[in-house]
């Protein structure tokens, strides 16, 4: 041991290797002692300590073999669990959609199922009838008088227009013969709710039990005229006065493309229309006193139209519009007697 030094703290050896110093044993292999040393001797000094790993993986954590491993951690599945709300929320908004649509179009829904089933039932040879059938529709189901079956026989002969019941026709049952085709028959009764429209669709056969109630409007659109009898016509002689007198007097006569307003332009009233010359529509809206339009009608003239040349007793109120065709001239003859000067009442019915 001589010249030796402690490998402590470099005091001196006693014959046996101790430290006359600190007493170490040096007689001992340097290799048991880690004197001065560390597990970082040898690494590099931008070296990073690792934690001491826990059980378990952490996410990205290297194993021994250096490959990244996930930790193995079971996740809820939420997906599962928001699925069933959806379907609900899903169903909520479909049932409610198809309710907004049903109320809108049911009507069309009823009658298409409504079709569906008549074809059905004429597939499969059933008997049963559909009661929408309009051949079959009662137009005088809400009628709560009935129109005396004595009475009178009468014969008309009328052209296009207006013509008021119990004024220029007494009230009756009757059966109107129609001289073209497509000549048409409309019935506004609302005292006794009825509402009408016949027509004979290219043939000249007779339109039987028209009735016509005192206070009923029957419209008449033809080429010419056409034939109205009844055998039960009732206070003919009552007619005479049930009317009174056209308080217009002065005709109006209306040539080319022109707008016209009543109350400006022309006398308001109820006149008797007629083609002069040329050929075109007459079109009449009526406006209330707010300016807003109630109703409106419209006619061709010509001369061999199927509308024919004149319409009779055509009401025309205050503010009224009327536009002629510019190769159009008519004429406006006030009517010879009226049921009322209530114009608007006309319309508002």
């Amino acid at each position: 041991m001589f010249g030796k030094r402690c490998s402590l703290c470099g005091g001196k050896l006693n014959s046996s290797g101790i430290c006359t110093e600190c007493g170490l044993d040096n007689s001992k292999s340097d290799k048991n002692y880690r004197i001065n040393r560390s597990d970082c001797d040898g690494m590099p000094l931008t070296h990073v300590h690792e934690e001491k790993k826990k059980q378990g993986y952490r996410m990205n954590e290297p194993d021994m073999t250096g490959k990244k491993r996930r930790k193995h951690v079971q996740t809820p599945d939420i997906t599962n669990r928001r699925r069933p709300l959806k379907i609900v929320i899903l169903a909520i908004i479909v049932i409610t959609v198809l309710g907004n649509l049903y109320e809108e179009h049911k009507y069309d829904i009823e009658y298409a199922i409504g079709d569906a089933v008549q074809g059905v039932f004429q597939d499969t040879g059933d008997q049963k009838t559909n009661d929408t059938d309009e051949t079959d529709y009662d137009h005088y189901q809400y009628v709560t008088r009935e129109i005396p079956k004595e009475g009178e026989s009468a014969d008309y002969e009328l052209a296009s227009g207006n013509y008021v019941a119990g004024v220029e026709i007494p009230e009756g049952i009757y059966t109107v013969t129609p001289q073209d085709d497509y000549d048409t028959v409309q019935i506004d009764d609302p005292e006794n709710s009825i509402y009408l429209y016949e027509y004979t669709e290219g043939k000249k056969d007779k339109i039987e039990d028209i009735r016509l109630y005192k206070g009923a409007h029957l419209t008449l659109n033809c080429r010419t005229t056409v034939k109205l009898h009844t055998d039960n016509a009732q206070d003919v002689e009552a007619m005479e006065t049930a009317g009174q007198s056209n308080p217009l007097t002065e005709s109006v006569d209306i040539k080319g493309q022109k707008t016209l307003t009543a109350g400006r332009d022309l006398e308001p009233g109820i006149y008797d229309l007629s083609r002069v010359s040329g050929a075109g529509n007459v079109d009449v809206i009526i406006y209330s006193d707010e300016q807003e339009e109630i109703n409106s009608w419209s006619q061709c003239l010509s001369e061999d139209g199927i509308d024919g040349e004149t319409f009779h007793y055509l009401v025309i109120p205050e503010n009224a519009t009327m536009e002629v065709s510019e190769d159009l001239k008519i004429r406006l003859t006030p009517s010879e007697q009226i049921a009322s000067t209530d114009y608007y009442g006309f319309y508002n019915r």
